[in-house]
């Protein structure tokens, strides 16, 4: 790709001064364009006014011409006229009220009983003048000829009188006279053609007895009363409603009269507010092509563009020669300014000139170049602090180097906690100065209340004066984090009192105060990460009394054997080292090192006996047996009713209880799970599972959706039915969904394989339980936490500092010797983190003594139990023997609290 045409700079420099002249011929062209423009627009503004004037004394004086005709029409006999003589009595009042203004166009009265009477102006003839229109009561509505029309000349001497050609016009069905006819006012009706064939208007309607008077206004008049208000032969000018459509206008044959699109040329368009009649508001539009209104400002602008010309092409060589003098200094600056944009900050070479302004936009590049440098350097520094001590120091020592003082001071509000350098002022030696301390307190409450730097002198300690620069560190939003204070001895050179330097300090303050925010928020979002993270162990905690306060003890006992090893030089710690993300990881990880156990049951964990779920089930069993002892007790009383000898029957009855209650007692030790069941006492329940016992009742009822759902379509058996005294009946197994089997390839590697059942509620497979009170379905649910623990923290979304806490929790069950789950990792696949978990869980269950299942361990026991386990390869041997050497079960040892980074 070619590169852009590069000129010489008095080559665009001579080109910038013909087109100055240009442009100032151009300006003289324009401005005298414009102002003609201007006289001609005021002109056509003022002529427009006047004429918008008096179209609005035409119409108010339209509307009070009407209205004083309904007070004449008030008091007229014309009301009560019955015939049609008597009715053309008052042709002479009627034509006058017709006089009274031109936009009325005709007036009429509408009887109760149909009859009608209308005066208007004549609109043919030519001796005509006023027309009248009289239909009688009496007259057949439906013949279209029964009615009269009247022409008279202007002294109201008779024409011509004819039928009437036009349709019947039956008042009492009009929307003027039911209007009126219902009110005591004036009423006005909307815009419709009149029916005696005179345009289009509105009536003005009231009542007067049972007669209605009527005055109606032509459209066609007030576009008559428009078109003598043209200013151009183009002129459109038209009266518009609120709706924008047209109400009157010269002709009625525009459309809308200030659309600019009507014949592609432009318009200037004027719009007056105009009084309607009764409430409403009109507007007054009138479009002047600008080519008619402007014709004489475009033959000007013409003379002066040809003028311009001419002096640009006279100008041009002076334009060139000047334009050399520019040359050399420039071409200095643009390339400084191209090293600065490559933020390259090496000396730059001198681009002094003799003109003024270059010179000084050298001296200001210079410093820009130097103060880019510095902020750019300061802002780095500001990033990568990783607290607020860090960054109120970086604050300090960059501005009193910037601005070359002795002293300066930071100040932030003891919001920030923990002691983190709230109100602490520091000197250039790190000493506080009584002087500048006492200054930088005093003016703090004043800088955090100003909009930006505040410069004062003070009197100093030793009898001097102090030149005291204020500056509030203001976040975008406007909050004020703390104050930055510098002080100096006032002289001419003292940067205090530059404004490039307050200028650059006031920015550095505003970083200083985005960091400080950043920290703070940091800080914030920390702590309600650690708040909710704490929650939820502690929610595991007290989810069951089986767990005790296990989500609160791994953590302390896994931060000292971690920070044991962390400080460790021997090897294999020597490589351990934490820093403050993994500290953190490490204490996010130990408190939801558990939080899978949210996901289960609660009797799955607090199972005491075998046959618990949610309730105890043996006493369903000890129901049974009662059942048997009183069947016993029946046939003990119908063998002594059917005459049996009552001595063999009561050893029949209390043999079979003894060995009824031998036998319960026996399933109620079992129950127990205390101990280990042989094989004798599995053929037992056995042996006491088959006994029956009759059912009467149907158990298919009051069942849940889901035992329904189980029981299928099976049949019910009848009753009544012989049920085993123990059973495990097929609607007790509940299958696993295929959703939570554990499969090969699974994204975790999780290699622990799931029982086929989810549960199996069977009374004698759960009394036949060899060793404790759990089967093996939950066995597996207990053991499937620390997969729910994993998968429910490789789906947060992690930062990538914490991205090792699913690792550090889930490797807890984890061995060394690899025959662990949920992975079945061995110990060189395990993180040193996850080696200190496995030996704090297993240690705090071990001896914590608030389990009702156990008892706690002492010290001795549990160590000899771990001290096994390291042997067996169960649990990592270095860690272990540390563990044992620094005695990190002492309370008094160490703090569980991680160092500092």
């Amino acid at each position: 790709m070619s590169m852009p045409m590069r000129l010489p700079l008095h080559i665009p420099v001579a080109v910038l001064f013909s087109l100055l002249i240009l442009a100032v011929g151009a300006t003289i062209s324009v401005y005298h364009f414009g102002e003609t423009r201007l006289l001609i627009e005021a002109a056509n503004a003022t002529l427009f006014r006047d004429r918008a004037e008096d179209v609005r004394r035409t119409l108010n004086s339209a509307n009070r011409a009407v209205r004083r005709s309904f007070i004449l029409l008030a008091a007229s006999p014309l009301a009560d006229a019955s015939t049609r003589a008597q009715r053309f009595q008052f042709l002479p009042e009627l034509t006058g009220l017709l006089d009274a203004d031109p936009l009325i166009d005709s007036v009429m009265v509408g009887y109760g009983d149909g009859a009608l009477f209308l005066a208007q102006r004549a609109r043919s003839g030519a001796m005509a003048v006023w027309s009248v229109i009289d239909m009688d009561s009496t007259d057949d509505p439906v013949d279209a000829c029964s009615g009269l029309e009247y022409l008279f000349d202007k002294d109201l001497r008779l024409i011509r009188a004819s039928a009437w050609t036009g349709a019947r016009i039956e008042p009492r069905l009009s929307d003027w006279y039911r209007l009126a006819a219902a009110s005591e006012r004036i009423e006005v009706t909307k815009a419709y053609d009149f029916q005696h064939g005179q345009g289009r208007g509105i009536t003005f309607a009231r009542r007067n007895g049972a007669s209605v008077f009527g005055v109606n206004v032509s459209f066609a008049r007030i576009g008559n009363l428009l078109a003598e208000q043209v200013l151009t032969p183009s002129t459109r000018i038209s009266l518009v409603a609120q709706d924008n459509s047209t109400i009157a206008a010269p002709g009625m044959s525009l459309t809308t009269p200030h659309d600019p699109a009507a014949d592609g040329r432009v318009w200037q368009v004027s719009i007056a507010p105009m009084p309607g009649f009764v409430d409403e508001t009109w507007k007054l539009v009138v479009a002047t092509p600008e080519d008619e209104l402007f014709a004489e400002a475009y033959r000007l602008r013409q003379r002066s563009i040809l003028f311009t010309v001419l002096a640009v092409i006279l100008s041009f060589p002076l334009a060139w020669a000047l334009s050399r003098l520019l040359t050399r200094p420039l071409h200095l600056l643009a390339q400084n300014a191209r090293e600065v944009s490559a933020l390259q900050f090496e000396p730059q070479a001198d681009a002094r000139s003799v003109i003024l302004e270059v010179d000084q936009l050298a001296g200001a590049m210079s410093m820009m170049s130097g103060a880019i440098a510095r902020f750019l350097e300061m802002g780095r520094d500001l990033g990568s602090a990783r607290d607020v001590a860090s960054v109120l120091e970086q604050v300090e020592a960059g501005a009193r180097e910037v601005a070359h003082v002795p002293w300066s001071a930071v100040r932030v509000d003891g919001e920030w906690g923990e002691g983190m350098l709230a109100a602490h002022w520091l000197d250039a030696a790190g000493v506080e100065l009584s002087a500048v301390a006492r200054a930088a307190e005093e003016l703090s409450g004043f800088v955090m209340q100003a909009d930006g730097p505040l410069s004062l002198r003070l009197p100093a300690s030793d009898g001097g004066m102090l030149q005291v620069l204020g500056i509030p560190l203001r976040t975008p939003e406007g909050e004020v984090l703390g104050t930055l204070v510098l002080a100096d001895r006032p002289s001419a050179r003292c940067g205090l009192a530059r404004a490039e330097v307050i200028g650059f300090l006031a920015a550095l303050a505003g970083t200083a105060a985005v960091a400080l925010e950043n920290q703070r928020l940091l800080k914030g979002r920390k702590a309600l990460l650690k708040g909710v993270v704490r929650m939820v162990g502690e929610a595991i905690d007290a989810k069951s009394p089986h767990t005790g306060r296990h989500c609160r003890r791994v953590p302390e006992v896994a931060l000292r054997l971690a920070r044991a090893a962390h400080e460790a030089e021997t090897v294999p710690f020597a490589a351990y080292r934490l820093d403050a993300s993994g500290w953190e990881a490490l204490e996010i990880a130990s408190w939801l090192h558990d939080c899978g156990k949210l996901t289960t049951p609660e009797y799955v964990i607090d199972k005491a006996t075998k046959l618990e779920t949610l309730y105890n089930r043996i006493h369903e069993i000890r129901t049974r047996f009662e059942v048997l002892k009183r069947d016993a007790e029946i046939a003990y009383w119908q063998g002594l009713a059917q005459g049996g000898d009552e001595a063999h029957l009561r050893a029949a009855r209390d043999e079979l209880w003894r060995t009824l209650d031998d036998d319960f007692a026996f399933v109620a030790a079992c129950n127990r799970g205390s101990e280990d069941m042989p094989a004798e006492s599995q053929q037992r329940l056995e042996r006491i599972a088959r006994r029956r016992w009759l059912r009467t009742l149907d158990e298919g009822l009051g069942l849940s959706n889901a035992e329904l759902a189980r029981r299928g379509s099976a049949p019910a058996r009848p009753l009544p039915a012989d049920e085993p005294l123990l059973r495990d009946d097929p609607t007790d197994v509940i299958p696993r969904p295929p959703s939570d089997r554990l499969l090969a390839g699974n994204p975790w590697g999780f290699s622990m394989r799931a029982p086929a059942n989810l549960y199996n509620g069977g009374e004698l497979y759960n009394l036949r339980i060899r060793h404790g009170t759990l089967t093996e379905e939950e066995r597996f649910k207990i053991k499937e936490h620390i997969i729910e623990s994993i998968v429910m923290l490789s789906r947060l979304p992690f930062p990538s500092d914490l991205a090792a806490v699913p690792e550090m929790a889930g490797g807890h069950h984890e061995t060394m010797d690899g025959r662990g789950y949920p992975r079945g990792l061995c110990g060189d696949d395990m993180s040193m983190t996850a080696r200190v978990m496995a030996i704090a869980d297993i240690f705090e269950a071990l001896t914590a003594s608030d389990r009702p299942y156990k008892d706690a361990l002492t010290i001795t026991d549990t160590l000899e139990i771990m001290r096994d386990m390291s042997r067996r390869r169960v649990i990592d041997a270095d860690l272990f023997a540390l563990f044992v050497a620094k005695e990190l079960w002492r309370d008094e040892v160490v703090s569980a609290a991680p160092p500092a980074a």
